[in-house]
C-alpha cells in the first residue's frame, strides 16, 4: 500500500484547520486589485481582499499558477510520497489544471494523477477533504477517483451575490440588468452545474430568498439523515448566520460548517456573497 499526498489549488477555500489536519497540498493562484498583485492566501488574507475589494473602483483580475509551482511541489512530494492525486477547479473556469497535466507529463517517473473537480470554491474543499480523510482510512488510489466521482454528482451548491454590480463590472451582465435588479431588490441564486457557474433563479426579496434556500435543502435532504451542510460567506456574516440559524433549526446535520468565500471567487462575484453546500 503506497502512501498518497493530496494537491489542490487556493480556489478549493480551505480554511487553514481542514489544511493542517488533513496534510493538504495548497498551490496558489494570483489576484490583481488596483495595480497590486497577490498569491492567494499567502501575499493577501481573504478578508483582506474582501475589504479592498469592497472599496476598490477597478475590476481585478485572476491568473494561474504558474508551471514552476506544480513542478516544484510534486518533486517534493515524491520524495515521501509513491503516488499524488492531483485535484483542481473546474477546466471551464480556468487553465489551471492544463497547467497541472503538462506538469505531471513532464515528470513520467512519478504516479500523478490530475482530475478535474468540475467545480470550484467549497465544493473542490469539500471534495478535497473527503478524498484526504479516506487517505487516512486506508482507501487506495482507485478508490480515491471512484469517491470523486461520487461527490461529484452528491455536493450541491447553491449561492446568492448581495450587489449585481459586481457581476455588471466584471462583463457578465449589462449595466441595466444591474440597475434594475438593485433597484427592485432581484437577487440571482446561482448555482455550479456541468463545471460552470450557472444562474438558477431569480429571486425578489430576503424573505422569499430565505424560502428558497429552505425548499431547496428540504429537497436536498431525501432521508433527513446523514447529510453535512456548509454555510458560505463573504465580508459579512450576518446573511450567513441567518441561514445557518434556520437550516439547523429546521433539519438535522451530520456535520455543519461556516467557510469565507476566497479572494479569487471574490474577485468575479464580488464580497458580499453567500450561500450553502449540501453533501453526503
Amino acid at each position: 500500500m503506497g502512501k498518497i499526498a493530496v494537491v489542490t489549488d487556493s480556489t478549493a477555500d480551505l480554511p487553514s484547520k481542514f489544511i493542517e489536519k488533513y496534510n493538504i497540498n495548497v498551490i496558489p493562484l494570483k489576484v490583481r486589485l488596483d495595480g497590486d498583485e497577490y498569491e492567494d492566501g499567502i501575499d493577501i488574507s481573504r478578508e483582506e481582499f474582501l475589504d479592498r475589494l469592497e472599496e476598490s473602483n477597478e475590476v481585478p483580475t485572476t491568473s494561474q499558477p504558474p508551471i514552476g509551482k506544480f513542478l516544484d511541489l510534486y518533486k517534493f512530494l515524491a520524495e515521501e510520497y509513491d503516488q499524488i492525486l492531483s485535484l483542481h477547479f473546474s477546466e471551464k473556469m480556468s487553465g489551471t489544471i492544463k497547467t497541472a497535466r503538462l506538469a505531471a507529463s513532464m515528470l513520467e517517473d512519478i504516479d500523478i494523477r490530475v482530475i478535474d473537480s468540475e467545480t470550484v470554491t467549497a465544493p473542490l474543499g469539500v471534495m478535497v477533504v473527503e478524498v484526504a480523510k479516506a487517505i487516512k482510512e486506508g482507501k487506495q488510489m482507485d478508490e480515491l477517483i471512484d469517491l470523486i466521482a461520487e461527490l461529484k454528482e452528491n455536493v450541491k451548491i447553491y449561492f446568492t451575490i448581495d450587489d449585481l454590480t459586481y457581476l455588471e463590472r466584471g462583463g457578465r451582465i449589462g449595466k441595466a440588468t444591474a440597475f434594475i435588479g438593485n433597484l427592485f431588490n432581484v437577487k440571482p441564486m446561482l448555482t455550479i452545474d456541468n463545471g460552470e457557474i450557472t444562474p438558477y433563479k431569480r429571486i425578489r426579496g430576503d424573505k422569499r430568498l430565505y424560502k428558497e434556500f429552505k425548499k431547496l435543502a428540504k429537497q436536498e435532504l431525501t432521508n433527513n439523515k446523514g447529510h453535512k451542510l456548509v454555510v458560505l460567506y463573504g465580508k459579512y456574516l450576518d446573511n450567513a448566520n441567518q441561514l445557518k440559524e434556520m437550516l439547523t433549526e429546521e433539519f438535522d446535520w451530520e456535520e455543519v460548517n461556516m467557510i469565507q468565500f476566497g479572494s479569487v471567487v471574490g474577485a468575479h462575484i464580488g464580497p458580499t456573497p453567500f450561500g450553502m453546500i449540501i453533501y453526503k
